[in-house]
């Protein structure tokens, strides 16, 4: 497939690389003027990307990209799949700077993390007959660890993905699957991908609980090996059970965040699902963050709780911890998330009522 790939951050680069890998011809496109510059500029003189795939033992090689560009009309002329792998609070932006120049041949937008943002796209293209996509998690993490190249960490054994309009669903799925074996399943709606987003747990209770130790440890903090005690498992235990029950709303699956982490990391499923987190904290867990102004609280509490949030308002569901949470985080950046996060009224549909909400989003 032609595909481009909007967003030139660790994501970004790593899916060019395997996506090129694999034969399809890859355009990435940088929208930003902000993170990444200099890997960018690498990546332009280089005419490709360098990785260290630890998917493929350690193997170091380069692969040269279609086109690396800021241009957005040229980077979408001939895209059939567009991918978007920028962080969650430019899905707006991106929808309105990219929408008029998307062409005839474009049959899939995939958004990944979703976090609800192919609403944007929705409301923008309107009658085209483009199935909108949301994920998870990308199949493969990395880092960039110096300009021009990037380090691949692994690969999920599944990866999950809901579909817009929802009769599209098998040709959607028929489109991912070229781009990696492991998109091989779905979700009921973008609700059900949104509340299933591991982010929206694991960065946000680890940052918030641990922000005096982030603070202090000057970037030798390991959130996953340190974070999560008995009693902050306790607390993800009752965040799991508000946002499974707005899940189970929407007619989708409720499963716990461990069991969601190991759906997507472990291939035998038959294993606990705690001792599979424990393994991948102390084996693969990356390091981070190394403030309190990171995207696990600006994106990842400024979106996805304070959309469980509203959601919870909405359908009178209560979300004490996910509040609390939201109220905690505020506090420790000296913002209102609150009034600054992402809502229905974000999306214009606060006056939707609940039987229209349920009916729109699963449609």
């Amino acid at each position: 497939m032609k595909i481009t790939i909007v967003g030139a951050g660790n994501a970004g680069c790593a899916q060019a690389f395997k996506f090129t890998e694999v034969g399809h011809e890859v355009t990435l496109l940088k929208t930003s003027n902000s993170l990444h510059e200099e890997n960018f500029e690498k990546i332009v003189q280089n005419g490709g990307i360098w990785a260290i795939d630890h998917t493929e033992n350690d193997k170091r090689s380069f692969q040269k990209l279609k086109l690396i560009t800021r241009n957005v009309k040229l980077a979408l002329s001939e895209a059939e799949l567009i991918v978007i792998l920028t962080q969650s609070l430019q899905h707006q932006d991106i929808a309105n700077n990219i929408s008029p120049f998307i062409s005839d041949t474009t049959k899939m937008i995939l958004l990944i993390p979703g976090n609800l943002g192919s609403l944007f796209f929705r409301s923008k293209l309107k009658s085209r007959n483009i199935i909108l996509s949301e994920g998870e998690s990308t199949p493969f993490d990395a880092r960039i660890i110096e300009p021009g190249l990037v380090n691949i960490l692994y690969k999920n054994v599944r990866n999950a993905l809901s579909f817009m309009p929802s009769n599209k669903r098998d040709d959607g799925l028929t489109i991912a699957e070229k781009l990696v074996d492991t998109y091989k399943y779905f979700r009921k709606n973008i609700i059900e991908t949104l509340l299933h987003n591991p982010n929206l747990v694991v960065h946000t209770v680890g940052t918030i609980m641990s922000a005096s130790r982030i603070e202090n440890m000057c970037g030798e903090f390991w959130m996953y090996r340190e974070s999560f005690s008995p009693s902050i498992w306790n607390i993800i235990n009752k965040l799991d059970e508000e946002k499974n029950s707005i899940i189970e709303l929407f007619g989708g699956e409720k499963i716990s965040y461990l069991d969601a982490c190991k759906f997507r990391n472990e291939s035998d499923l038959n294993k606990n699902s705690l001792e599979v987190f424990k393994s991948y904290a102390n084996d693969g867990g990356p390091k981070g963050p190394s403030t309190l102004y990171t995207r696990y609280i600006l994106e990842d509490v400024a979106v996805e709780l304070c959309m469980l949030s509203s959601l919870g308002k909405k359908f009178m569901i209560e979300t004490p911890i996910c509040d609390a949470l939201v109220t905690m985080a505020s506090a420790l950046v000296q913002k209102d998330f609150f009034k600054e996060g992402r809502s229905l009224k974000t999306f214009e549909l606060e006056e939707y009522s609940c039987k229209e909400l349920i009916e729109l989003l699963n449609n």
